[in-house]
């Protein structure tokens, strides 16, 4: 059992269907994380393929870059990359499941290969891309882990049925920030804010910082450590996205919904915390998450019609999503 346990996330600018470049520089951050002391490198969603492209392509397309989680040439690769730097590795795949179908998939890679791997549950990036119906979570060097992918991170209950489980880190891979929904601030960030922010830094430092970005973000991720007295690690894409430009923002949020380590670079970037079991220990979200009465919460688990998550987020889009 490790405690402290080192976690390093990197946010990255990833090369849209080039699964060589994407790979190559996380071979650097992996080696770079190795280097700090880091126990396990976490990397945003589908970091290996790019995401936003993903929205227009037909299944076929979609078919000629899933690959398998247990043995394919990405999950090969970077157990080759856990295994020369004695290092754990959360990263995003685009997954082609045993039975055919298609996933948004982070897996977790250690020396010895994948040791767990979440799909996301409220996929909504293509119509091919089947939502996952599972949650649960896993071991890594001690400490009971779950993952959430994006939109995941929005349902509060996805959270905490991962704390009563025991969950006592949760890893929060994203592509968000800069998105199509024009609500509370939100909104696409200008190409060209992201192409001139070196020349005029600006702009690029207010989406970041504004509610585009880090504001966005305060909203509610740090409830989500807050609420289930849970370690909260948010990993995101930075710059050009297809059309979007990702804001980055990755933070570590502690169970008392601090945020202990965090970047505003609009570039490739890593951040490294210490996390400590202590930090749970007599917290206030502890104490309240033992004042809870289940009795009273029948509500909550009343079968209702599962709406399928893409017709939802359209309603409040200015983008249909194919």
């Amino acid at each position: 059992m490790k405690n402290p346990l080192t976690v390093a996330a990197v946010q990255f600018e990833m090369a849209e269907n080039d699964k060589a470049a994407n790979l190559e520089k996380m071979a650097g951050f992996i080696a770079q994380a190795a280097r700090r002391g880091a126990d396990v490198v976490a990397f945003p969603e589908m970091c290996t393929t790019g995401y936003h492209f993903v929205f227009a392509m037909d299944a076929a397309a979609i078919g000629r870059i899933a690959e398998s989680t247990s043995d394919g040439p990405t999950v090969r690769f970077l157990t080759g990359k856990a295994r020369e730097h004695g290092i754990h590795i959360v990263a995003g795949i685009l997954e082609r499941g045993d039975d055919g179908a298609f996933y948004n998939t982070a897996v977790v890679i250690g020396p010895d290969g994948p040791v767990f791997q979440h799909r996301k549950i409220h996929a909504f990036e293509n119509s091919a891309i089947r939502e996952g119906r599972t949650l649960a979570t896993f071991q890594l060097h001690g400490w009971t882990c779950g993952i959430l992918i994006c939109y995941d991170n929005n349902i509060p209950e996805n959270a905490r049925v991962l704390a009563l489980q025991g969950a006592e880190l949760i890893f929060a891979p994203h592509q968000t920030g800069g998105f199509d929904i024009p609500r509370a601030g939100m909104g696409r960030i200008p190409l060209e804010v992201w192409r001139k922010r070196h020349a005029d830094p600006l702009p690029m430092k207010q989406a970041i910082t504004g509610p585009k970005g880090r504001e966005w973000l305060l909203k509610w991720l740090p409830c989500r450590a807050y609420d289930n007295n849970a370690y909260v690690v948010f990993t995101n894409g930075v710059g050009i996205d297809g059309p979007e430009v990702r804001v980055g923002c990755n933070m570590i949020i502690d169970p008392e919904g601090l945020v202990v380590a965090e970047t505003a670079e609009p570039e490739d970037a890593m951040i490294v915390a210490q996390l400590t079991r202590e930090k749970r220990v007599n917290s206030l979200p502890s104490a309240h998450i033992g004042s809870r009465r289940p009795s009273l919460y029948g509500k909550i688990t009343e079968a209702v019609p599962e709406i399928d998550t893409r017709l939802l987020r359209n309603s409040v889009s200015n983008e249909q999503i194919h």
